[in-house]
């Protein structure tokens, strides 16, 4: 009872009162802040303080990132990426943005950097000599970059990263309590190397926000997670956020361009670039051109325009889903457009579930393939207005009491035919997934289900399409060892699973072997020289795997795993084996090109941060796990101490709510400011 009635005497604090604000920290056994504060701003400056004490470095990075400012730790190698991002204009642009932010959202940033900049000052003598003070300009820019990361990232080569979500909702109607569960699922690369994404996990309460769920390291707001009214998550969409476009220089003036059968001219942009060099510093002015769209490419005739929102907008609307208590109020501040992209499902405690497709994607004229480079010059290239939020593929308590995404297309969503499937190819081109198809046959008939099923559920290592395939593989294979084991395998990837091992080995025989192993699934017959190539590729496979493993009958953990550190696990799931395969499970745990590289798969990538939500009205629960830890420093006890759990598919209890802290709390510290 004593540490309850400290925090219901904190929160009863007047948030306007003058005098430095205390703030309690409260720690559980793997390291994840609950901060109580007195009002929001302080509370950001606990998560800017708990943020830098456990992700500096990382912080740091994804501030030069987003800048670009990377060479000034990497060197000369990351100058071209530099000045392309600082053509941009992310950086110009946030020092505009910090002049004219006002209100909360200024206030909350203030906080976070206050935080962030103590825990720097306190770390100072173990941190790298190249991490300077946290700025505001840094927050905006990173605000930015995280809009424009996945057009980006999509831009540079025109490939996907391979990352990709699950997220599945369930009405009342179809669970065991009677109220909605929500399951959250990203999936991205674990270590969030090369700028990739890492998250946070941490709760606040305050008087107006009980939040638990995710951040990224250098932003002072949650992204997905849940509130003790709603919950929400997102998966990655692919709307048509850029557009390339050539441009046609004025043959009697060429220092202007045609801009849609305007000539306008180029714009010189002076820039200094530092890059690292023999540990010193070093500078050049870097002289690039640039037009109304945006920089152009590097040694080439092409120019960039992307859509991408303010990013005071993008701060005022995770303001407003953190404070949201209703599905209708969520959806409510979706429309403030802050966020470029993401499939939206979202669940609340009166009972109602709903998906959103956001895009920040402009209306474009239908007669062009906006995926190709179009010429500048036509007036018709020209982008439209924004499409509005009511005009994307949208439903609320669907028919079937089911909403499930997985990097698929919004008619899908809702299982039933309930949203048009016809868009324009730059506002989704989106199918099925393999994830997607394995999730929504799970939950289809599903019922009465519990939040222990959900878990199962969102960890599922049925690999798609195995049981057809090996099906088809008996039919046309000599009996032998090698088939037997195949047949007496579960179809999963768990760690103890005989058989998943050989089958990728036989998947990666040969580029068409996931092909045929989709055409058995949905039961079209192989031909001669398929049949012989599968015949062919099994008796390979058996081989190469005696040879690697010296058995056929190695178990799935003993192949692929997980490391951090000197922490070392065998882990379960199975995504992306073979080089453009799409195959994966709904639990995608993969190693990518490091499939079976030596006879093992160190899997780097799947889901980075899982979540299951029970929106009872009575009080909200949920569980959650990260990969590794909550902590990026390598001395801390919580740098890998998630991993026994996450390897096997468990979740740990979040212990949600004011009235739970003292469940799992190992530590306590006091702040103020």
């Amino acid at each position: 009872m004593p540490i309850i009635a400290s925090l219901i005497a904190l929160l009863a604090l007047h948030p306007q009162t003058g005098s430095p604000t205390d703030i309690t920290v409260y720690e559980d056994k793997y390291g994840v802040p609950s901060i109580v504060a007195s009002n929001l701003k302080s509370g950001a400056y606990a998560l800017g303080y708990c943020q830098a004490k456990d992700h500096a470095q990382r912080m740091a990075l994804n501030y030069k990132l987003a800048r670009g400012r990377l060479a000034e730790v990497n060197g000369k190698s990351s100058l071209l990426q530099d000045g392309f991002l600082r053509g941009l204009g992310f950086e110009a642009k946030a020092e505009g943005v910090v002049a004219r932010l006002r209100g909360e959202p200024k206030e909350v940033v203030e906080g976070f950097l206050a935080g962030a900049n103590r825990a720097l000052s306190e770390q100072k003598a173990t941190l790298p000599k190249w991490i300077e003070p946290f700025s505001d300009v840094d927050v905006i820019s990173l605000t930015q970059f995280v809009n424009a990361a996945f057009p980006l990232l999509d831009l540079s080569a025109k490939i996907s990263p391979g990352a990709g979500s699950n997220q599945f909702a369930l009405a009342p109607s179809r669970t065991a309590t009677h109220h909605p569960i929500l399951s959250i699922d990203p999936h991205l690369g674990w270590d969030g190397q090369d700028g990739g994404i890492v998250w946070q996990e941490f709760a606040i309460y305050t008087p107006d926000v009980h939040f638990r769920g995710v951040a990224i390291p250098g932003l002072p707001l949650g992204v997905i997670g849940h509130n003790d009214r709603i919950a929400w998550s997102m998966t990655n969409n692919n709307p048509q956020l850029y557009s390339i476009y050539t441009f046609k220089t004025n043959p009697e003036n060429r220092s202007e361009y045609s801009y849609h059968g305007t000539w306008k001219p180029f714009r010189t942009v002076k820039t200094e670039m530092r890059y690292l060099e023999n540990g010193q510093l070093k500078s050049n002015i870097s002289s690039t051109k640039a037009t109304e769209w945006g920089p152009i490419v590097p040694f080439s005739s092409k120019t960039v325009r992307l859509s991408v929102p303010e990013p005071d907008k993008t701060l005022e609307q995770a303001l407003l889903m953190m404070r949201a208590k209703t599905a209708s109020s969520f959806r409510e501040a979706l429309k403030t457009r802050g966020l470029s992209m993401w499939n939206y499902v979202y669940a609340d405690i009166e009972g109602n579930i709903g998906y959103q497709y956001n895009a920040y994607v402009p209306q474009r004229d239908a007669s062009f393939d906006w995926n190709k480079t179009l010429p500048g010059e036509d007036p018709k290239t020209a982008w439209g207005d924004l499409w509005s939020l009511d005009a994307l593929p949208h439903i609320e308590n669907p028919s079937s009491g089911i909403l499930v995404n997985c990097n698929s297309s919004p008619k899908l969503v809702p299982i039933a035919p309930e949203i048009p499937g016809d868009w324009p190819v730059d506002v989704t081109s989106y199918g099925r997934s393999t994830r997607w198809q394995m999730l929504s046959s799970l939950l289809k008939d599903a019922h009465h289900v519990t939040p222990d099923k959900a878990k199962e559920f969102a960890t599922d290592c049925t690999v798609p399409f195995a049981k057809e395939t090996i099906e088809s593989l008996a039919k046309v294979v000599d009996p032998g060892a090698a088939i037997d084991v195949l047949k007496r395998w579960d179809g999963k990837a768990k760690i103890d699973s005989v058989g998943c091992v050989l089958y990728t080995y036989w998947l990666r025989q040969s580029k068409d072997n996931p092909e045929l192993s989709s055409r058995a699934a949905s039961g079209q017959a192989w031909s001669t020289d398929q049949a012989k190539l599968a015949k062919d590729s099994l008796v390979s496979a058996a081989q190469q795997m005696q040879k690697e493993q010296g058995s056929l009958t190695t178990r799935w953990g003993g192949v692929q795993f997980m490391e951090r550190g000197t922490v070392k696990r065998p882990v379960q799931g199975f995504g992306y084996v073979a080089a453009g395969s799409p195959i994966a499970a709904v639990s995608p745990a993969s190693a990518g090109a490091e499939t079976l590289k030596q006879g093992r798969s160190h899997a780097t990538f799947g889901s980075s941060f899982r979540m299951v939500v029970s929106l009872d009205p009575k009080g909200v629960q949920s569980w959650s796990i990260l990969p590794y830890g909550n902590s990026n420093v390598a001395s801390s006890a919580h740098f890998a101490d998630q991993m026994e759990l996450y390897s096997v598919g468990k979740y740990k209890p979040t212990n949600f709510g004011l009235k739970n802290l003292s469940k799992s709390l190992t530590k306590t510290y006091h702040l103020q400011y």
